[in-house]
């Protein structure tokens, strides 16, 4: 898949994530996420991540989707797998972003459906 920063890009079950992201939106309710990180960490347990409340309301409405309007400030790209600070700057707010708010790109998406998510590292 041929992703640059800034895109958003929709994830299927069992599906690998061919970039880093912010998750938008889930197929789950609260806008739960589950990843597994075997390839990048070792690790089998499935993680959980959540959108933010303010961007999981878009839900998978193509016509929000596509007029997010949002800019991200965050750290460089780095090997630190379980960390990340930043923040999204949308609709007026400033908000948090952490690494339970991200996917890795080699990640697999799990037991969800679908997800949206912006490009963040490509």
């Amino acid at each position: 898949m041929n992703v640059k920063v800034g895109d958003i890009i929709r994830m299927e079950n069992d599906q690998f994530v061919a970039a880093d992201l912010l998750l938008l939106s889930t197929s789950e309710p609260h806008g739960f996420c589950y990843i597994e990180t075997s390839e990048l960490d070792g690790e089998t347990n499935l993680k959980v991540r959540q959108a933010l409340p303010e961007t999981f309301v878009m839900g998978d409405k193509l016509l929000r989707i596509s007029e997010f309007k949002g800019q991200i400030h965050c750290e460089l790209p780095n090997n630190k797998l379980n960390q990340f600070e930043g923040r999204l700057h949308y609709d007026g707010n400033v908000l948090p972003l952490d690494n339970r708010k991200t996917l890795l790109r080699g990640c697999v998406l799990r037991n969800t459906r679908w997800c949206y998510g912006l490009v963040i590292f490509a």
